[in-house]
C-alpha cells in the first residue's frame, strides 16, 4: 500500500499529468442485394416478382423471377406483357371505339400507337384473378384470400378454391412444426406460443415458459439480469424485479420491502424504512448502524469498527527525514515512476518507531495518511484501511485496487479537499525533509 499511496498523492504535489488515448472501432455492415421485380431477377418468394401486370402469372423459380402471360385473364382478348394490359384485335381511333357492354372487360381505352383497343379484366378483390363467370378461377371475387393459384393456409377461408377451408396438416397450414389449425387460428401445444421468427419470415412454436425473448407471451422479452422461469421474468434468489431492475428489497431505499416503497431520506434496513444512526449517533434499533464502517458500541452509539481506527502522525523526534537532494529530485520529476525512484534511492538511514523500521518513503506515506486522519478525511481513511484489511487480507496490490475502487475514489476526493497534497512543501513538523 505504501508505494501505491505515494504514487497517487506525491504525484499531485509535482502536478503530474497523464494522457489517456482512446481508440474508436469502426464497424461496417453489408446488406445483401434486394430482390428486383421482373422476369429473371433475383428473388426469394413470388411476392418479390410481382410486376404489376394483372394478366401475367409471376413466380419465383430457383431464385429467379419468371413471368408468363395468362390469356385466361383477358376475356375475349390476349395478354400483352409489354404494355401491361389486355388487348383485342379491335381497331380504334378514339376511346369511344373501345366501349363495350361486357362487364368482364374494364377500363376499355384506345392505345393510339397501335390503334388497338386495350382493357383490364374484371377483378373485384385485386388478387389478379378473374371470377369464374369471366373465365377465371377466382371462386370469391370479394375476398383476396381466395384464388385457385393460392396455397391453403389457416385463416378460415377457402384459399385454393377447392370447396373446403383449412384442409391439410396444421404444420403446413401454419408454417410451424407442431402447430394445429383450430377455427381459422393457429395454435401450439400447451406452454408454447405461436410466435414470429426474428431472423426470417413466418412463425414458430416457442416455449414461452423458458424463452427469454418470448416469456409468457410472444415478443415479451425479459430485462437484463433476469431469466424466464414458468413464463415469468425472474431475478436471482434474494432479489425482486421492480420495473426492469432487480433489487434487494431488504436494503434498497427506492424499493424497501416492496416495489415502489421509497424511504424518502431514511435508510432501508431489513426491508423497513428506518431513521438510522451514523457515526456518533444512536444505533439503529439499538443494535446496528447505517453504514458498514460503523458498529454499535456498548453505549448504544455508533462507533468505528476496530479496523477503522485513525492513524496518528509520527512524532517529529522519530522521523527519519529525507535528504534535500531527494526533494530536488522529486520536484524535477515528470513521471510517477521517476518520483518513486528518487525516494527509493534516498540514502537517509531508517529509524525504528514502535518496533517498525521506517525509511524516507515510509515516512512520507505515513504522514500523508496521518494528515488526512487529523483533518476532515478520517472516515475515508478508515474506509480505505478497513477495505484493505477485510477484502485484501491487509495487502494492497493491483487486485486489491479493483476490490477497493470506491473507497480509493472517496479517499482521493477527500485528500484533494485538504492541505495534505502539499505535504512535501509544508513547513515542520509535517515535512519529512530537513
Amino acid at each position: 500500500m505504501r508505494l501505491f499511496l505515494l504514487r497517487r498523492h506525491v504525484a499531485l504535489v509535482v502536478r503530474l499529468s497523464s494522457l489517456i488515448a482512446s481508440t474508436a472501432l469502426l464497424a461496417a455492415s453489408c446488406e445483401g442485394e434486394a430482390p428486383k421485380q421482373g422476369s429473371g431477377a433475383y428473388c426469394e418468394s413470388a411476392e418479390d416478382c410481382e410486376d404489376d401486370v394483372p394478366c401475367t402469372v409471376d413466380r419465383c423459380l430457383g431464385g429467379r423471377c419468371a413471368s408468363e402471360a395468362d390469356n385466361t385473364r383477358c376475356p375475349g382478348g390476349r395478354c400483352d406483357p409489354a404494355r401491361g394490359t389486355c388487348t383485342t384485335q379491335k381497331a380504334c381511333a378514339t376511346p369511344a371505339d373501345c366501349v363495350d357492354a361486357d362487364p368482364c372487360t374494364q377500363e376499355e381505352r384506345c392505345d393510339v400507337s397501335l390503334r388497338q383497343c386495350v382493357f383490364e379484366g374484371l377483378d373485384g378483390d385485386g388478387d389478379d384473378e378473374l371470377p369464374v363467370i369471366c373465365g377465371g378461377t377466382d371462386c370469391d371475387d370479394d375476398d383476396p384470400r381466395n384464388a385457385s393459384a393460392l396455397d391453403e393456409r389457416c385463416d378460415d377461408a377457402d384459399n385454393n378454391c377447392d370447396g373446403t377451408a383449412d384442409e391439410g396438416e396444421g404444420s403446413a397450414l401454419c408454417g410451424a412444426e407442431g402447430a394445429t389449425c383450430v377455427s381459422g387460428r393457429c395454435e401450439c401445444p400447451v406452454g408454447q406460443g405461436y410466435c414470429p421468427l426474428e431472423a426470417a419470415s413466418g412463425f414458430h412454436c416457442i416455449d414461452v415458459q423458458s424463452d427469454g425473448e418470448n416469456c409468457g407471451a410472444c415478443g415479451r422479452s425479459c430485462p437484463a439480469q433476469t431469466t424466464c422461469v414458468g413464463g415469468q421474468c425472474t431475478c436471482a434468489e434474494g432479489l425482486a424485479l421492480c420495473g426492469s431492475t432487480c433489487v434487494d428489497l431488504s436494503r434498497n431505499e427506492l424499493h424497501c420491502g416492496a416495489c415502489g416503497e421509497a424511504c424518502n431520506g431514511r435508510d432501508c434496513i431489513d426491508g423497513v424504512c428506518t431513521l438510522c444512526g451514523e457515526l456518533g449517533e444512536p444505533c439503529c434499533n439499538g443494535a446496528r448502524c447505517s453504514d458498514d464502517l460503523s458498529e454499535c458500541g456498548q453505549s448504544g452509539t455508533c462507533v468505528p469498527k476496530a479496523c477503522t481506527a485513525p492513524l496518528e502522525a509520527l512524532p517529529a523526534a522519530y522521523l527519519p527525514r529525507c535528504s534535500a537532494d531527494t526533494l530536488a529530485c522529486a520536484l524535477a520529476c515528470e513521471t510517477s515512476a521517476c518520483l518513486v525512484d528518487c525516494l527509493e534511492a534516498d540514502a537517509t538511514p531508517s529509524r525504528v518507531f514502535q518496533g517498525a523500521r521506517v525509511d524516507c518513503l515510509g515516512c512520507i506515506d505515513h504522514q500523508i495518511e496521518a494528515c488526512a486522519a487529523r483533518m476532515s478525511c478520517q472516515r475515508s481513511v478508515a474506509a480505505l484501511n478497513c477495505c484493505i484489511e477485510e477484502r485484501c487480507g491487509g495487502t494492497f496490490d493491483s487486485a486489491c485496487e479493483d476490490r477497493c475502487a470506491l473507497e480509493l475514489d472517496a479517499y482521493d476526493r477527500c485528500i484533494l479537499s485538504t492541505d495534505c497534497i502539499y505535504l512535501l512543501e509544508a513547513e515542520e513538523p509535517l515535512s519529512c525533509f530537513p
